[in-house]
């Protein structure tokens, strides 16, 4: 028979696998620690007859593979494949599932593009990564943010750092870490039959009539796996609360990735790859929609255990082709919007093309260096090459300059926005994690990074000034290009990042953390080169969805922001029944890259007053306005808040619980003024019950009046709201279905952070009479009630 080992035996079991590293440990076990473990009967026994007579004792296999727990800040959230499951129904979006951690917000952009944003601090402020991977966006509005590469049916885990991130983990960056992977490979045990598995999913959802699936499948030995996903989504647009259909909102998205996964001895390589094809998505708060992005990737990855650590690299490649235009709800405005019927089918087109390529490799190696100490050490490369080009509306060189003026616009030579444009970076980091006792924890980090940004000589539409010299801006496109052509274009950047992270853990029932990050973000190629001066090319710049145009500044230098936090959680440690959490932090960024208004120097849309309509672009108010990126010290805060605890519970009835999220973030200039689109006071509550496979759920989301808004952009004020949402999911065995109802109420309301609504209307010169642009002023309503069901089924 079994016999129980004694608490003392298993006290020095543990003892001597302390002081070993982890490879040692493995190695232990099976050499010198399980005897000791056989010999136990022998000294928990008093009796030396039964010590004859009993029968051996038989234990079961122990493998030891885990190490100390690292340092984790508390501000870490992690979203587990079920819980992304549960989610699908509902959205199209990955970025939306991010909506329930403390701290975040999201940029409203096109139905599956939305930009995160945490503590204020947005797009490539905060580091993405998609199975290690760097991507950065290839277009002048951030169309392909790096979410919008995988769908939210192909997620294992998502891991947000929304406070002090270390710097193995964070690098280019100021704002925070979101990392997102796809499920780790199973394998069949050994000495079993190959292992078949997979998922096919489906759904549908009322409001736009959007509805899509995925598939996913793997086939796996005890040492190889093949895995294989795809899916398929679309919509139209939406409607509002009133009924109203809010235009350029549909999309249509599809996804196929394949793995090839190799394990042995202590190693793990896995091998992926894919594509995306998006053949239209709209943006509603963009002058322009998205009429095509084909991207593809290849990724490697290598995880090894060896006696000294574990060493962990990775290699990866993804290029994009997207396009822009004017199409969709905003084509039948486009037509003869010159006047005169210039463009006239079938040149009533404006393509835009960017050309991206992204290139890195990271290698990582921890290293348990004693029972107190941890160290690791790094090295990544991120390669980013940006040719962002806009091909001529027309060829037709003979073109009347007196009676059509308006061909030589956009015409007849391709228009370089960011010729071949370069962005590489270099990082080393290095890291120390330490145990001192069972109450004290702390982690210290350092990181240095090298940036080398530079970028091809750039034309106008018209570089020759044909069809009558000046006409349509040519000579001032012309003279915009030169001085940009003459000036010094490579530029450099030296960084240093450190952070520290110490934890106090006094009892079983609280956790303390202190946190400061000295962290930094260079300029992207579009702040950086950007150079057009006329009305319509400014206007294509600028992924803030606040409808005003942009030009960018070589000026610029790199943000540096020092950030400190305090985390406080408690929880109640017999049964969990409770726990809550809280954060207030500070930030305070040099050099942070806002806005100004363009100087009159600059000539086009930046001058004092337009000649056409008499808006003045310095001191107007109520008018999309002309702006140019600028270094502006600011500083940031806020806190955030979440609470989780059990109401009821029965057997009969089902565990009744609650759980909920507040957050706050306040922005300034230290100039004067509020930072753009911070989000106001918001805060969800939900009320939760489980009875066996049956999970539902009954949610208020209430959203604060934004009223801190900022003058330089003109930014729009939007009014409270309160949202309810209901949903509820039940599984039997394989098979999962999902039904809910988002705005139970058919509410009408603005989210803070949509953006300007420019999606009905032809408004590429954002000062042209209001005939022929869209007006000032208008805000993105959010999406009328929206029932949904979906069904998944796992084999």
């Amino acid at each position: 028979m079994k016999r129980p080992i004694p608490d003392h035996a298993l006290l020095l079991l543990g003892k001597k696998l302390v002081g070993m590293s982890k490879g040692q440990r493995v190695q232990g076990i099976a050499a010198g620690v399980l005897p000791l473990c056989l010999a136990v009967p022998a000294i928990a026994d008093d009796s030396p007859l039964d010590q004859a007579t009993e029968e051996p004792v038989v234990l079961e296999k122990v493998i030891v593979t885990d190490k100390f727990p690292s340092v984790r800040a508390l501000s870490t959230s992690e979203m587990e494949a079920d819980i992304v499951t549960s989610k699908r129904a509902a959205i199209s979006d990955t970025a939306k599932l991010l909506e329930d951690t403390p701290g975040v917000s999201l940029y409203g952009a096109g139905g599956v593009s939305s930009l995160p944003v945490i503590h204020g601090l947005n797009d490539d402020r905060v580091r993405i990564d998609i199975n290690g991977m760097t991507i950065t966006s290839a277009c002048a509005n951030h169309m392909n943010p790096p979410l919008s590469y995988i769908d939210r049916s192909n997620i294992g885990k998502i891991t947000i750092l929304s406070g002090v991130t270390p710097v193995s983990l964070g690098g280019d960056s100021i704002g925070g870490t979101i990392s997102v992977s796809t499920p780790e490979p199973v394998f069949a045990e050994p000495g079993k039959d190959i292992l078949i598995d997979g998922s096919v999913s489906a759904f549908y959802r009322s409001n736009g009539d959007a509805f899509g699936g995925s598939i996913a499948a793997g086939v796996a030995t005890d040492k190889v796996r093949l895995d294989y996903t795809g899916s398929h989504t679309e919509s139209m647009n939406y409607r509002d609360g009133t009924g109203d259909v809010v235009k350029s909102t549909s999309y249509v998205n599809q996804n196929h990735s394949a793995a090839l996964s190799l394990k042995f001895d202590h190693h793990l390589l896995i091998i992926r790859g894919g594509q995306q094809h998006q053949p239209f998505q709209g943006f509603p708060n963009q002058r322009m929609d998205l009429t095509n992005n084909d991207s593809i990737f290849g990724n490697i990855t290598h995880k090894g255990d060896f006696d000294w650590g574990t060493l962990e690299s990775r290699f990866y490649f993804e290029s994009t082709q997207h396009s822009m235009d004017i199409t969709g709800d905003r084509h039948n405005q486009f037509l003869n919007a010159a006047g005169g019927g210039v463009f006239s089918p079938p040149n009533d087109r404006m393509p835009m093309e960017a050309h991206g390529r992204n290139l890195g490799y990271k290698i990582q190696a921890e290293i348990p260096f004693s029972e107190r100490d941890t160290f690791r050490v790094g090295n990544e490369f991120h390669s980013n090459k940006i040719n962002d080009y806009w091909s001529p509306v027309h060829s037709n060189t003979g073109a009347n300059p007196t009676t059509n003026p308006a061909y030589w616009m956009m015409a007849p030579e391709t228009f370089y926005n960011i010729h071949n444009g370069e962005r590489d970076r270099v990082g080393f980091f290095g890291e120390w994690e330490a145990n001192w006792t069972a109450q004290w924890r702390s982690l210290l980090g350092l990181r240095y990074d090298h940036t080398a940004m530079d970028t091809g000589d750039v034309q106008p539409y018209n570089p020759n000034l044909l069809g009558g010299g000046n006409v349509a801006g040519a000579q001032l496109a012309l003279n915009a290009a030169n001085a940009f052509n003459a000036a010094n274009r490579e530029r450099s950047f030296d960084t240093f990042d450190v952070t520290a992270l110490l934890q106090f853990t006094p009892n079983d029932l609280s956790q303390y953390e202190f946190g400061y990050a000295r962290k930094n973000r260079m300029p992207n190629l579009y702040e950086l080169y950007t150079w057009g001066r006329r009305n319509m090319d400014m206007a294509m710049i600028g992924w803030a969805g606040d409808g005003n145009g942009y030009i960018g500044n070589l000026n610029l230098t790199e943000e540096t922001a020092h950030t400190v936090s305090f985390t406080a959680a408690f929880h109640e440690p017999k049964n969990n029944l409770w726990e809550f959490s809280a954060t207030p932090y500070f930030t305070y960024v040099n050099n942070y890259i806002d806005a100004d208004r363009c100087p009159v120097s600059l000539g086009g849309g930046c001058t004092a007053v337009d000649a056409t309509t008499g808006l003045n672009n310095q001191t107007g108010t109520e008018q999309f306005v002309y702006l140019q990126y600028a270094n502006h010290d600011a500083r940031l805060w806020g806190m955030d808040v979440s609470a989780r605890s059990q109401l009821y519970k029965d057997k009969t009835l089902g565990e009744f619980a609650t759980h909920t999220t507040m957050s706050y973030v306040r922005g300034q200039r230290m100039d004067g003024g509020n930072l753009y689109h911070m989000m106001p006071f918001n805060m969800k509550l939900s009320l939760d019950h489980r009875l066996h496979s049956w999970q539902s759920a009954i949610e208020m989301q209430f959203v604060d009046s934004k009223d801190h808004v900022q003058a330089i952009r003109n930014e729009t004020r939007t009014p409270s709201y309160i949202l309810v949402n209901a949903r509820t999911g039940y599984e039997w065995g394989p098979v999962r279905l999902d039904v809910g109802v988002d705005n139970v109420l058919d509410k009408q309301y603005y989210q803070p952070l949509a953006g300007a609504y420019l999606g009905d209307r032809y408004g590429m010169n954002p000062s042209a009479s209001s005939s022929v642009t869209v007006p000032w002023g208008r805000n993105i309503a959010g999406m009328g009630r929206s029932a949904f069901v979906g069904v998944t089924i796992k084999y």
